[in-house]
């Protein structure tokens, strides 16, 4: 129905409005007859023909046009520009704008126009990458945030962007604007460097920010300095990417893979010695064969029994060890599993090969650690069967005799009074 009133302003001639009312006097042409005919069934909400007559061949005709949602005429692109809804990146629907005789269901838009809805879409895609956005303190703009780093001795800044819009913002060229919608696509999430690109354009807006932070209109500032903007963000990627090769991390890697190898097969070194104890412990089995006492050969269990003890909490300290650097391992290239597909083939190949021979040799430590477990008991065990064997008549003796004190100790007093 917007369209229908349009046509009869139009046919009217696009007269002064003046309070919300287009006034025509003049001859009843074919065309106001054709959009008099199509509004005769007009809601109140698209507007309203509050005066017609005809006399003396003269057609006189008032009609009060829509100001809501439902339509809306601007006499000037200006009062469009302060439109409340453009503020929030939202282009408003069923307007006609006045001074370029356009309506928006007209198929070719007039410069200003395509201007509005870019700032528009610019809008939306800060909202998006600004790191906060406020929109509900303000009916007719947002508010976004926009920070830049601690800098030396300069503290880390944080800036106000409110989405002003108005007429000043028009004559503005918005250049490769395609590289904020690439950016934030979501399609493009694998993408290598995808947040660094993120932060480096954020920074470059907050840094024309903190250049003009006493104009008054920021978000002109952001529109009028958008070239400015661009070319910030692209030396800063520049300088990035001259800091950042693959063939940097290929070396990174392998330098990982050197550091955690090492350190893994020095924690397997640092007990080797300490091993040795078992095989040597295993020859005090012959002196426990050849004991001449009972006591003597408690001393000697004992003894190999302190070796099991200790043998077996320096390969506990060391599985500990192991998978503290299996764990900082993990820590260090979880970053790099992350993004594995954004690296070249050759690359990606690496970093696989890489953190599978890091959790082979770490799962062979713990096989190795498990078996050496094992093997620490053999000292107390060994010494404990050949005690028992050699001494078998003495340790039944010793027991029984244990066993009778015990067994004395529970008798009732009363039955050991005279």
């Amino acid at each position: 129905m917007f369209s229908d009133v349009v046509a009869l302003y139009r046919a009217m001639g696009s007269p002064l409005i003046e309070g919300g009312v287009a006034s025509y006097e003049g001859a009843p042409t074919p065309a106001i007859i054709a959009a008099l005919q199509s509004c005769k069934d007009l809601q109140p909400a698209f507007g309203k023909i509050q005066h017609q007559d005809e006399h003396d061949g003269l057609l006189e005709i008032e009609l009060r046009l829509p100001s809501n949602e439902f339509g809306r005429f601007y006499t000037s692109v200006s009062e469009l520009a302060r439109s409340g809804s453009l503020g929030k990146g939202l282009f408003p629907k069923n307007i006609y704008v006045v001074d370029l005789a356009w309506a928006d269901f007209d198929d070719n838009e007039p410069e200003p126009i395509k201007e509005l809805r870019r700032i528009c879409r610019l809008i939306e895609l800060l909202a998006m990458l600004a790191i906060g956005v406020d929109k509900e303190s303000s009916p007719d703009s947002y508010n976004l945030f926009f920070a830049l780093p601690p800098d030396g001795a300069k503290p880390p800044r944080t800036f106000l962007l409110p989405t002003q819009v108005d007429d000043q913002l028009l004559g503005h060229e918005l250049r490769h604007m395609s590289l904020l919608e690439q950016i934030l696509n979501r399609k493009n999430e694998t993408k290598a460097h995808l947040s660094e690109r993120k932060l480096m354009i954020r920074m470059a807006i907050a840094n024309v920010i903190e250049k003009f932070e006493s104009e008054k209109n920021l978000f002109l500032v952001v529109v009028r300095e958008w070239n400015e903007i661009l070319s910030i963000y692209r030396a800063n990627l520049q300088t990035y990417v001259y800091g950042f090769s693959f063939e940097k991390v290929r070396r990174e890697l392998a330098q990982a893979e050197i550091d955690y190898g090492t350190k893994l097969s020095g924690v397997l070194g640092d007990i080797a010695g300490k091993m040795l104890a078992l095989p040597i412990s295993l020859a005090g089995l012959l002196a426990l064969k050849n004991s001449s006492s009972p006591f003597e050969a408690f001393v000697l269990v004992l003894g190999l029994a302190v070796v099991s003890v200790i043998l077996l909490a320096i390969l506990h300290n060391q599985t500990l060890q192991t998978k503290r650097l299996l764990h900082s391992f993990n820590v260090v290239f979880d970053d790099f599993k992350d993004k594995i597909v954004t690296y070249p083939p050759k690359l990606q190949g690496l970093l696989r090969i890489t953190i599978d021979q890091v959790e082979k040799q770490g799962q062979t430590l713990e096989n190795t650690f498990r078996l050496l477990k094992a093997l620490s008991w053999l000292p107390v065990t060994g010494a404990v069967l050949v005690a028992l064997v050699k001494y078998w008549d003495a340790f039944q003796k010793a027991l029984v005799t244990v066993l009778s004190i015990v067994a004395a100790s529970n008798v009732d007093p009363i039955f050991l009074a005279p």
